[in-house]
């Protein structure tokens, strides 16, 4: 019974965390940070209150969107249950196991959430103590953290077991050769999983009753990472590669030596030549880094960077295309577009060619990517169509759907929606086309910016109107309400700088309740698992009320001389 203790108190972690991600945090949150060792190899640390207005606005949802998940999870607990029941003199274990569930689905409501001792405003920190994580979660009260955590034993029949290390009294479950460690420690919930074979000295770190000599709040490096990326300290996080590979090629300190036992993990026998290699691999994407840059009650910004090496990130900065009306919101359903440059990105892979023919790779482990070498110069010597290099992206954008019904694939009565083509010398595309179809030839497209009626049937089955207008370098075709000026504001839209090399933006809402309505439906696959409609409902709901919360977002990617640079803007709901 005691993996059902464990296993329960894992979902309540989950929970916690989830719940906690949507709330805030203290004033005096910096505090968590001495807890965290300084060569963490990742963190995700929520330091800093939100603000009051934005956390009164999401709670009520964040609420029935726990509601929903309750029922789904208890769909899953009833099957358990069903299957627990049919085994031999299983009865009484299953009975617990429902007592055990219902506890910690208490849990999973802001009401469960704040009865356990967890604030509006608690900080919390998932972080590696080496590659082990650790979650640490701030608490109003720590009796009623351990109160909840007493109730689940309680259910289950069976406590977990105790021990201490430097007078700090705490709780585990032994899973095998892991061993489950949860402990209340100044005002804080620290749940974190060690190998079971862990000393005193090794636990006492982990649950940070000792703590790390160099840490994150004497560091420098989420200030730094703040300062470069202007990000607020409500939420910042990062993921070191170079360390984790350190750890994964033989630089593996007592914790992770540990740790590898458990899982009988060697660490590989490495020329010094290797080791070296390996790490240069490992520069290219020495980091990710990633935070909020704005929250207020209206707008929530983030953004995650993929930190590069300098010469890779400066030549990938070239590779994208400025494209009319790329990276802008047009206020629709949906928008989506990028914008690349062939001969950019030819010229970028070329360059890597001559840099691994200049510099060759000599160990062993990248011997086949050091062969391909010869077979990507076969690749670039092979004659591509003048079209391919005059390509530079494409824009879609959806106004309106109706009467589509993506459970039953039934398509859409209307669309009112455009397209744009990026294309250098488009004339050359259309000449090309023509000869090919009549209709086409038939349209006299000329690359003046004036709109061109389509009667192309299959398009009068989704659309009255249908236009088509061409500039030098570009060829738009909108349908719906609209079309004719839609075809001709595409052509003379601005990009967004700087220029994304892709660009989503979405009605959220909407979005999310035409797909929470089509996973409502009943599967027509006849060899697909059979979903009950409470749980289908349930999905749908927790969908549609994801969706609610935002107005409109948007994700834009970029290369940038840092590297990829990812943002995201939501613009939330009244």
């Amino acid at each position: 019974m005691i993996k059902i203790v464990s296993r329960a108190i894992t979902a309540s972690a989950v929970s916690l965390f989830l719940v906690s991600a949507a709330s805030a945090a203290s004033g005096n949150s910096a505090d968590l940070l001495r807890y965290i060792p300084a060569d963490t190899p990742y963190v995700f640390a929520l330091t800093t209150p939100l603000p009051s207005k934005l956390a009164d606005k999401l709670e009520p949802t964040v609420d029935e969107l726990l509601q929903a998940y309750q029922r789904i999870l208890r769909h899953a607990m009833a099957e358990q249950l069903v299957k627990m029941s049919s085994e031999e003199d299983a009865a009484d274990d299953a009975e617990q196991f429902r007592e055990v569930a219902e506890e910690v689905l208490s849990l999973m409501s802001l009401e469960g959430i704040r009865g356990a001792g967890i604030g509006r405003d608690s900080a919390f920190a998932l972080y590696g103590n080496g590659l082990l994580p650790v979650l640490r979660i701030e608490l109003t009260d720590p009796d009623l953290f351990d109160a909840a955590l007493a109730r689940i034993e309680e259910k289950a029949g069976e406590s977990l077991l105790i021990g201490e290390t430097d007078g700090q009294p705490y709780k585990y479950a032994e899973l095998e050769n892991v061993k489950l460690l949860i402990a209340t420690l100044d005002e804080q919930a620290i749940i974190t999983a060690v190998p079971a074979r862990f000393n005193d000295a090794q636990v006492a770190m982990a649950l940070g009753v000792k703590k790390p000599r160099r840490n994150l709040k004497n560091s420098k490096t989420l200030r730094t990472i703040r300062k470069e990326y202007g990000f607020s300290d409500y939420f910042t996080g990062f993921i070191d590669n170079e360390r984790i590979a350190e750890i994964f090629t033989g630089k593996v300190t007592g914790l992770d030596n540990e740790l590898f036992a458990v899982l009988d993990y060697q660490t590989p026998d490495l020329t010094e030549t290797c080791s070296t290699e390996i790490m240069e691999m490992v520069g290219i994407v020495p980091r990710i880094v990633f935070g909020y840059s704005e929250i207020t009650a209206d707008i929530v910004e983030s953004a995650m960077i993929i930190e590069m090496r300098k010469d890779i990130a400066e030549g990938l900065a070239n590779v994208s295309a400025a494209v009319p009306g790329l990276g802008l919101d047009t206020g629709g359903l949906l928008s989506i577009g990028f914008g690349l440059n062939p001969i950019a990105l030819r010229e970028f892979y070329e360059a890597r060619l001559d840099a691994m023919e200049a510099d060759p790779y000599e160990c062993e482990n990248f011997a086949d990517l050091q062969a391909g070498v010869a077979k990507g110069r076969e690749v670039l010597n092979q004659p591509i169509p003048p079209v391919v290099y005059n390509f530079r992206g494409i824009v879609a954008n959806i106004a309106d759907i109706k009467g589509m019904d993506l459970s039953s694939k039934t398509p859409p009565e209307s669309i009112d929606a455009s397209i744009l083509f990026a294309v250098e010398n488009a004339e050359s595309l259309i000449t090309m086309a023509a000869m090919m179809d009549p209709q086409i030839a038939a349209l006299n497209l000329l690359p003046d910016g004036k709109p061109v009626r389509l009667n192309f049937t299959k398009l009068a089955e989704i659309a009255d109107e249908a236009f088509a207008a061409m500039s030098a370098n570009a060829l738009s075709i909108a349908i719906g309400e609209g079309a004719e000026n839609n075809s001709t504001s595409m052509l003379v839209a601005e990009s967004a700088d700087p220029v994304p090399i892709l660009s989503i933006s979405m009605n959220s809402a909407r979005y999310y309740a035409m797909v929470g309505e089509a996973m409502a439906q009943e599967s027509t696959d006849e060899d697909a698992k059979k979903m009950p409609v409470a749980v289908r409902e349930a999905i749908r709901d927790v969908m549609m009320l994801s969706g609610s919360m935002y107005d409109r977002m948007s994700v834009d990617v970029r290369f940038t001389a840092r590297g990829v640079e990812i943002s995201g803007r939501m613009m939330l709901s009244d």
